[in-house]
């Protein structure tokens, strides 16, 4: 393969990872013109697929796709041996609908989120037609006997340039719903002042009264009262020798 082939291919695959969120593994859906187109070109797909794309990836088809295979019969045969080997991916059709109109509807169910999103490989150039309009679709063919993805469609540019404003407005609206349930919320009880808050505040030495002097003491306080009353004492005991007792 040429370098040159794989870059494109990458850069491709960068688009539309960034864009539309298309991750590895990735899930290739192929139709029975692109089967039938690698049989005639005598492309091995399970070898080149890998190899074109440069990532983890799995080719897949629907029941649809193999019913109108079975219904073409031997033609097709080849195109079906092949499309039998691939898993078959869900699809919702009953009863089922022909590989084109399967193909369109995933395409455009894969817009939406949670779906599943596929690289399409077809042949059908009205096929490929609609999934341009569809846009955000890879689209995928074999030309020139090589595998080859096919540029971003305008559409999908178009939905590629328009994705930022829209995220924007949803970013806006999410904001809102907040803000709306926030003013919805019941408010708390006010609850009454913290208690440690309220205690009155200490005053600092040497405010209010002023503090005992160091030798104004408790202890010279109780000399002077003992010294009074040794005082007192000491007449008494006086008085008592000046009377003797008879």
């Amino acid at each position: 393969m040429k370098v040159k082939r794989l870059k494109r291919a990458a850069h491709i695959l960068t688009f539309y990872r960034y864009n539309f969120h298309f991750l590895p593994p990735f899930s290739v859906l192929l139709d029975g013109t692109f089967c039938q187109a690698a049989l005639q070109s005598k492309i091995n797909l399970r070898e080149q697929m890998p190899k074109y794309l440069a990532q983890s990836m799995e080719m897949v088809v629907t029941k649809c796709i193999l019913n109108e295979l079975q219904q073409l019969g031997k033609p097709l045969h080849g195109a079906l041996v092949i499309c039998e080997q691939f898993r078959i991916a869900f699809c919702p059709h009953k009863p089922m609908r022909t590989a084109s109109e399967c193909i369109a509807h995933l395409a455009r169910r894969s817009r939406e989120e949670g779906n599943s999103k596929h690289i399409v490989g077809t042949q059908d150039d009205q096929l490929m037609e609609k999934l341009r309009k569809v846009g955000g679709v890879p689209i995928m063919s074999i030309r020139f006997n090589t595998i080859l993805l096919e540029k971003p469609s305008e559409e999908s540019k178009k939905m590629a340039e328009e994705k930022p404003s829209k995220e924007l407005e949803r970013v806006k609206e999410l904001k809102d719903e907040a803000f709306a349930s926030g003013e919805n919320r019941r408010k708390r009880k006010a609850r009454g002042p913290n208690p440690l808050s309220c205690k009155k505040k200490k005053k600092k030495s040497g405010e209010g009264k002023k503090g005992r002097k160091r030798g104004e003491s408790a202890r010279g306080i109780w000399t002077e009262e003992s010294e009074g009353k040794g005082k007192s004492d000491g007449v008494t005991e006086s008085s008592g020798r000046d009377n003797p007792t008879k």
